[in-house]
């Protein structure tokens, strides 16, 4: 049965939990392509569709941390069979990014932008293989309640930055929007082979 306890949580490993969930959902790199998708949308469009893909992506990430083992196990699928999955989807976006291959160069009619609130932008940029892979391995190692901790704030600080995602792309500037889509891209690829190595390792080892 699901369960989750009232307990006090340890500071350094619910600091290192968000920093790693922080990482995998990555508000700061997707902030450039959220702008990018609904820069022809008013403000109003542009919150709404913030809150619709802030509320769909951390339902998704409550559904894994509550019960994706048992669906892992259900399937007969472990946790680095995830890893592997997960870092393959995740080094293919990681490079696209880097090539300049985006979401955005897609849409060729700006009403189009309004469908991203389901797809790619809550899923799978918000809640994708990397974030649901990382809150079964922080529910794994520290427990249900540093998963939702970990959720929960993160998805607070994504709301913030997607809302203001105008202004932070005013402050970097055009040039600095692209530097640090690239950063970010080297970076999710980076995150991706260290997922695949280490799923690898973890299938040698139960071999």
């Amino acid at each position: 049965m699901l369960s989750v306890s009232i307990e006090p949580l340890n500071v350094d490993q619910l600091i290192r939990s968000l920093i790693v969930l922080f990482i995998a959902i990555d508000p700061l790199g997707n902030a450039p392509l959220f702008y990018g998708l609904t820069a022809t949308l008013s403000n109003e469009k542009r919150r709404t569709i913030v809150r619709q893909s802030c509320k769909i992506a951390t339902l998704i990430l409550v559904a894994f941390a509550l019960g994706g083992d048992v669906l892992l196990s259900y399937f007969g699928l472990s946790v680095a069979d995830f890893r592997i999955s997960g870092g393959i989807i995740l080094l293919i976006y990681g490079i696209a990014g880097i090539l300049g291959w985006t979401e955005a160069s897609m849409i060729k009619h700006p009403e189009e932008a309004e469908t991203i609130a389901v797809v790619p932008l809550a899923t799978p940029l918000l809640a994708g293989p990397a974030a649901i892979a990382t809150v079964l391995y922080i529910k794994a190692v520290y427990g249900i309640n540093y998963a939702i901790a970990a959720i929960s704030v993160n998805t607070l600080i994504t709301f913030a930055m997607l809302n203001n995602s105008q202004k932070l792309m005013d402050m970097l500037g055009k040039n600095g929007a692209i530097a640090l889509s690239k950063i970010m891209s080297i970076l999710l690829a980076a995150i991706a082979i260290a997922m695949i190595r280490e799923g690898i390792v973890e299938v040698v080892k139960g071999m």
